[in-house]
């Protein structure tokens, strides 16, 4: 399985643009935590000045192509998927028979 893949399963289809909230409830952060590491150039993006009321200062909009978010999910894991599969199995390994058919119940 490529890692892409595993984490692409974690974005919402079909949507290409993300704001830090929408980021920061993919990766579990605070959409604080998102607008720093895009400052710091973490998480990569775009930025867009947003319109302002008179005396008022500008508002910078950040906006974070899908390709980002992945690219920060693949710079971030401490695991490659088939680790966290095979951790899973090993888990799966002891449960009880009956844990095991509800289980299978619940995966069906």
């Amino acid at each position: 399985m490529r890692m892409n893949a595993h984490f692409e399963r974690l974005l919402p289809p079909g949507q290409e643009w993300f704001s830090p909230k929408e980021v920061a409830a993919v990766i579990g952060k605070t959409d604080q935590f998102v607008r720093d590491c895009f400052l710091n150039q973490k998480i990569l993006g775009h930025t867009a000045n947003g319109r302002a009321g008179l005396r008022h200062e500008k508002r910078q909009r950040y906006q974070i192509h899908r390709e980002g978010v992945l690219l920060y999910l693949l710079r971030t894991a401490n695991y490659e998927p088939e680790d966290f599969l095979a951790q899973v199995g090993e888990l799966l390994s002891h449960c009880t028979p009956e844990e095991k058919r509800s289980l299978r119940r619940w995966l069906d």
